[in-house]
Protein backbone atom coordinates (compact mmCIF):
# COMPACT_ATOMS: atom_id res chain seq x y z
CA UNK A 1 0.00 0.00 0.00
CA UNK A 2 2.84 2.38 0.79
CA UNK A 3 4.26 1.94 -2.68
CA UNK A 4 0.86 2.54 -4.35
CA UNK A 5 0.19 5.67 -2.27
CA UNK A 6 3.67 7.01 -3.01
CA UNK A 7 3.21 6.44 -6.75
CA UNK A 8 -0.21 8.11 -6.66
CA UNK A 9 1.15 11.13 -4.81
CA UNK A 10 4.14 11.42 -7.13
CA UNK A 11 1.88 11.20 -10.20
CA UNK A 12 -0.71 13.67 -8.95
CA UNK A 13 -0.75 17.21 -10.39
CA UNK A 14 -3.35 19.82 -11.28
CA UNK A 15 -4.30 18.04 -14.53
CA UNK A 16 -4.73 14.71 -12.75
CA UNK A 17 -7.08 16.38 -10.27
CA UNK A 18 -9.09 18.12 -13.02
CA UNK A 19 -9.53 14.98 -15.13
CA UNK A 20 -9.65 12.62 -12.14
CA UNK A 21 -6.99 10.47 -13.82
CA UNK A 22 -4.23 9.40 -11.40
CA UNK A 23 -2.10 7.82 -14.13
CA UNK A 24 -0.40 9.89 -16.81
CA UNK A 25 -0.33 9.02 -20.49
CA UNK A 26 2.11 11.16 -22.43
CA UNK A 27 0.58 10.40 -25.81
CA UNK A 28 -2.87 11.41 -24.53
CA UNK A 29 -1.42 14.61 -23.08
CA UNK A 30 0.02 15.60 -26.48
CA UNK A 31 -3.31 14.86 -28.15
CA UNK A 32 -5.20 16.93 -25.57
CA UNK A 33 -2.82 19.88 -25.98
CA UNK A 34 -3.20 19.76 -29.79
CA UNK A 35 -6.95 19.27 -29.56
CA UNK A 36 -7.35 22.29 -27.29
CA UNK A 37 -5.18 24.45 -29.53
CA UNK A 38 -6.45 23.27 -32.91
CA UNK A 39 -10.12 22.55 -32.23
CA UNK A 40 -10.99 24.63 -29.19
CA UNK A 41 -8.84 27.67 -30.06
CA UNK A 42 -7.23 27.64 -26.62
CA UNK A 43 -4.44 30.17 -26.16
CA UNK A 44 -1.56 27.88 -25.33
CA UNK A 45 2.15 28.65 -25.17
CA UNK A 46 3.54 26.75 -28.18
CA UNK A 47 6.76 26.02 -26.32
CA UNK A 48 4.90 23.89 -23.77
CA UNK A 49 3.69 21.21 -26.22
CA UNK A 50 5.66 18.06 -25.36
CA UNK A 51 7.64 20.14 -22.88
CA UNK A 52 8.10 19.82 -19.14
CA UNK A 53 5.24 22.23 -18.39
CA UNK A 54 2.75 20.78 -20.89
CA UNK A 55 0.40 19.33 -18.29
CA UNK A 56 0.37 22.59 -16.30
CA UNK A 57 -0.50 24.51 -19.48
CA UNK A 58 -3.31 22.07 -20.32
CA UNK A 59 -4.69 22.35 -16.78
CA UNK A 60 -4.67 26.15 -17.05
CA UNK A 61 -6.56 25.99 -20.37
CA UNK A 62 -9.13 23.52 -19.00
CA UNK A 63 -9.96 25.59 -15.95
CA UNK A 64 -13.59 26.65 -16.25
CA UNK A 65 -14.32 24.31 -19.17
CA UNK A 66 -16.22 21.70 -17.15
CA UNK A 67 -18.45 20.60 -20.01
CA UNK A 68 -15.46 19.93 -22.29
CA UNK A 69 -13.66 18.14 -19.45
CA UNK A 70 -16.58 15.72 -19.24
CA UNK A 71 -16.34 15.01 -22.98
CA UNK A 72 -12.63 14.15 -23.02
CA UNK A 73 -13.04 10.36 -22.50
CA UNK A 74 -15.63 10.29 -25.30
CA UNK A 75 -13.29 12.27 -27.59
CA UNK A 76 -10.46 9.83 -26.90
CA UNK A 77 -12.67 6.88 -27.84
CA UNK A 78 -13.71 8.71 -30.99
CA UNK A 79 -10.22 9.69 -32.21
CA UNK A 80 -7.41 7.65 -30.65
CA UNK A 81 -6.25 4.35 -32.12
CA UNK A 82 -4.67 1.75 -29.86
CA UNK A 83 -0.91 1.91 -29.32
CA UNK A 84 -0.59 -1.46 -31.07
CA UNK A 85 -1.81 -0.03 -34.38
CA UNK A 86 1.02 2.52 -34.28
CA UNK A 87 3.87 0.25 -33.14
CA UNK A 88 5.28 0.10 -36.68
CA UNK A 89 6.25 3.78 -36.50
CA UNK A 90 9.85 3.56 -35.29
CA UNK A 91 12.49 5.89 -33.87
CA UNK A 92 13.97 6.37 -37.33
CA UNK A 93 14.69 9.77 -38.88
CA UNK A 94 14.30 8.53 -42.42
CA UNK A 95 10.90 7.00 -41.73
CA UNK A 96 9.83 10.14 -39.88
CA UNK A 97 10.66 12.41 -42.82
CA UNK A 98 8.81 10.20 -45.30
CA UNK A 99 5.79 9.75 -43.06
CA UNK A 100 5.57 13.44 -42.20
CA UNK A 101 5.09 14.35 -45.87
CA UNK A 102 2.57 11.53 -46.38
CA UNK A 103 0.58 12.34 -43.23
CA UNK A 104 0.41 16.02 -44.14
CA UNK A 105 -1.07 15.08 -47.54
CA UNK A 106 -3.39 12.49 -46.02
CA UNK A 107 -4.76 14.63 -43.18
CA UNK A 108 -4.36 18.12 -44.66
CA UNK A 109 -3.21 19.18 -41.17
CA UNK A 110 -0.65 21.93 -40.65
CA UNK A 111 0.73 22.19 -37.14
CA UNK A 112 2.09 25.53 -35.92
CA UNK A 113 5.80 26.10 -36.57
CA UNK A 114 6.49 27.05 -32.99
CA UNK A 115 6.07 23.52 -31.58
CA UNK A 116 9.81 23.20 -31.04
CA UNK A 117 9.56 20.30 -28.57
CA UNK A 118 7.12 18.23 -30.60
CA UNK A 119 9.39 16.27 -32.93
CA UNK A 120 9.99 12.82 -34.38
CA UNK A 121 7.62 10.00 -33.52
CA UNK A 122 5.63 12.09 -31.03
CA UNK A 123 4.85 14.64 -33.76
CA UNK A 124 3.73 12.01 -36.27
CA UNK A 125 1.45 10.23 -33.80
CA UNK A 126 0.14 13.57 -32.55
CA UNK A 127 -0.95 14.44 -36.09
CA UNK A 128 -2.66 11.07 -36.54
CA UNK A 129 -4.42 11.44 -33.17
CA UNK A 130 -5.58 14.97 -34.02
CA UNK A 131 -6.95 13.91 -37.42
CA UNK A 132 -10.74 14.22 -37.04
CA UNK A 133 -12.25 11.39 -39.08
CA UNK A 134 -14.19 8.24 -38.20
CA UNK A 135 -11.87 5.99 -36.21
CA UNK A 136 -12.64 2.95 -38.37
CA UNK A 137 -11.58 4.91 -41.45
CA UNK A 138 -8.54 6.20 -39.57
CA UNK A 139 -7.47 2.65 -38.72
CA UNK A 140 -7.81 1.65 -42.38
CA UNK A 141 -5.82 4.68 -43.59
CA UNK A 142 -3.01 4.04 -41.08
CA UNK A 143 -2.79 0.40 -42.14
CA UNK A 144 -2.57 1.53 -45.77
CA UNK A 145 0.14 4.01 -44.82
CA UNK A 146 2.08 1.14 -43.23
CA UNK A 147 1.81 -0.90 -46.44
CA UNK A 148 2.91 2.10 -48.51
CA UNK A 149 5.98 2.51 -46.31
CA UNK A 150 6.93 -1.15 -46.69
CA UNK A 151 6.56 -0.90 -50.47
CA UNK A 152 8.66 2.25 -50.49
CA UNK A 153 11.42 0.60 -48.46
CA UNK A 154 11.45 -2.34 -50.87
CA UNK A 155 12.85 0.06 -53.48
CA UNK A 156 16.06 0.24 -51.44
CA UNK A 157 17.30 -2.71 -53.48
CA UNK A 158 17.98 -0.23 -56.29
CA UNK A 159 20.65 1.36 -54.09
CA UNK A 160 22.42 -1.86 -53.07
CA UNK A 161 25.57 -0.76 -54.97
CA UNK A 162 26.04 1.96 -52.35
CA UNK A 163 26.16 -0.52 -49.44
CA UNK A 164 29.65 -1.86 -50.27
CA UNK A 165 31.40 -2.53 -46.94
CA UNK A 166 34.68 -0.86 -47.88
CA UNK A 167 33.58 1.94 -50.20
CA UNK A 168 29.99 2.80 -49.17
CA UNK A 169 30.77 6.29 -47.91
CA UNK A 170 33.06 7.12 -50.86
CA UNK A 171 30.37 6.02 -53.31
CA UNK A 172 27.78 8.15 -51.52
CA UNK A 173 30.09 11.18 -51.65
CA UNK A 174 30.57 10.48 -55.37
CA UNK A 175 26.78 10.49 -55.73
CA UNK A 176 26.60 13.86 -53.98
CA UNK A 177 29.27 15.31 -56.29
CA UNK A 178 27.31 14.21 -59.37
CA UNK A 179 23.93 15.39 -58.00
CA UNK A 180 25.30 18.77 -56.99
CA UNK A 181 26.83 19.33 -60.42
CA UNK A 182 24.17 17.82 -62.67
CA UNK A 183 20.83 17.61 -60.85
CA UNK A 184 20.42 20.26 -58.17
CA UNK A 185 19.85 23.93 -58.86
CA UNK A 186 22.48 26.43 -57.62
CA UNK A 187 19.91 27.71 -55.10
CA UNK A 188 19.19 24.28 -53.64
CA UNK A 189 19.38 24.02 -49.84
CA UNK A 190 20.00 20.29 -49.95
CA UNK A 191 22.53 19.31 -47.29
CA UNK A 192 25.57 17.32 -48.52
CA UNK A 193 25.22 13.55 -48.73
CA UNK A 194 27.96 11.61 -46.94
CA UNK A 195 26.43 8.20 -46.16
CA UNK A 196 23.90 5.62 -47.31
CA UNK A 197 21.09 6.81 -45.02
CA UNK A 198 21.39 10.38 -46.30
CA UNK A 199 21.39 9.13 -49.89
CA UNK A 200 18.15 7.20 -49.31
CA UNK A 201 16.54 10.22 -47.67
CA UNK A 202 17.47 12.37 -50.68
CA UNK A 203 15.64 10.04 -53.06
CA UNK A 204 12.76 9.64 -50.58
CA UNK A 205 11.69 13.20 -51.33
CA UNK A 206 9.66 11.99 -54.26
CA UNK A 207 10.56 14.59 -56.89
CA UNK A 208 12.53 12.03 -58.94
CA UNK A 209 10.59 9.51 -61.04
CA UNK A 210 11.57 5.86 -61.42
CA UNK A 211 13.09 6.22 -64.89
CA UNK A 212 14.94 9.40 -63.97
CA UNK A 213 16.24 7.72 -60.80
CA UNK A 214 17.56 4.78 -62.85
CA UNK A 215 19.32 7.17 -65.23
CA UNK A 216 20.84 9.17 -62.36
CA UNK A 217 22.18 6.05 -60.65
CA UNK A 218 23.69 4.87 -63.94
CA UNK A 219 25.50 8.20 -64.40
CA UNK A 220 26.76 8.14 -60.80
CA UNK A 221 28.25 4.66 -61.35
CA UNK A 222 29.94 5.92 -64.53
CA UNK A 223 31.42 8.82 -62.63
CA UNK A 224 32.69 6.39 -59.99
CA UNK A 225 34.34 4.19 -62.65
CA UNK A 226 36.06 7.21 -64.18
CA UNK A 227 37.32 8.34 -60.79
CA UNK A 228 38.65 4.87 -60.02
CA UNK A 229 40.44 4.71 -63.39
CA UNK A 230 41.94 8.17 -62.87
CA UNK A 231 43.24 7.13 -59.44
CA UNK A 232 44.79 3.93 -60.80
CA UNK A 233 46.48 5.76 -63.68
CA UNK A 234 47.45 8.92 -61.84
CA UNK A 235 51.18 8.33 -62.53
CA UNK A 236 50.63 7.23 -66.13
CA UNK A 237 50.23 9.02 -69.45
CA UNK A 238 48.89 7.79 -72.75
CA UNK A 239 51.46 7.39 -75.55
CA UNK A 240 50.47 6.60 -79.14
CA UNK A 241 52.95 4.49 -81.14
CA UNK A 242 52.74 2.92 -84.60
CA UNK A 243 53.81 -0.74 -84.75
CA UNK A 244 53.99 -3.21 -87.61
CA UNK A 245 51.25 -5.83 -87.87
CA UNK A 246 53.82 -8.51 -87.09
CA UNK A 247 54.93 -6.81 -83.86
CA UNK A 248 51.31 -6.26 -82.86
CA UNK A 249 50.63 -9.98 -83.34
CA UNK A 250 53.71 -10.84 -81.28
CA UNK A 251 52.64 -8.35 -78.60
CA UNK A 252 49.16 -9.91 -78.44
CA UNK A 253 50.66 -13.39 -78.19
CA UNK A 254 52.85 -12.29 -75.26
CA UNK A 255 49.91 -10.61 -73.55
CA UNK A 256 47.79 -13.76 -73.89
CA UNK A 257 50.57 -16.03 -72.67
CA UNK A 258 51.26 -13.86 -69.61
CA UNK A 259 47.63 -12.94 -68.90
CA UNK A 260 48.44 -9.23 -69.18
CA UNK A 261 47.33 -6.30 -71.31
CA UNK A 262 49.35 -4.81 -74.17
CA UNK A 263 50.33 -1.76 -72.14
CA UNK A 264 51.55 -3.95 -69.26
CA UNK A 265 53.76 -6.04 -71.62
CA UNK A 266 55.33 -2.93 -73.16
CA UNK A 267 55.84 -1.34 -69.73
CA UNK A 268 57.51 -4.48 -68.38
CA UNK A 269 59.80 -4.84 -71.42
CA UNK A 270 60.93 -1.22 -71.24
CA UNK A 271 61.55 -1.48 -67.48
CA UNK A 272 63.59 -4.71 -67.91
CA UNK A 273 65.70 -3.24 -70.69
CA UNK A 274 66.29 -0.09 -68.63
CA UNK A 275 67.48 -2.21 -65.69
CA UNK A 276 69.56 -4.76 -67.63
CA UNK A 277 70.56 -2.89 -70.80
CA UNK A 278 70.95 -6.12 -72.77
CA UNK A 279 69.26 -5.64 -76.15
CA UNK A 280 69.44 -1.97 -77.03
CA UNK A 281 73.00 -1.19 -75.90
CA UNK A 282 75.08 0.03 -78.85
CA UNK A 283 72.26 -0.51 -81.33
Amino acid sequence: MKTDNHARTKDADRLSELLQEPHRNHRHDIWLWLHLYHCKEARLDLRTCNGLTMRDEIARALRGRRFFQSLIPQEKDRLLLSDKKLEWIEEDERQHRWLFREIEKMTDLRLPRGLVHLTGRDRLIGMIDLWDIDIVEKASEVEQLHRDWLRHKAKDSEFEWFTDKKESEKRCVCAWEWLKKNHLSPRSRQTPISNYQELLMFFDQGDVGRHERTAILREIKRRWSRKQFDERTADKKQVNVILSKTVISQLDALAKAQGLKRAQIIENLVRMETDAGVYLTGS
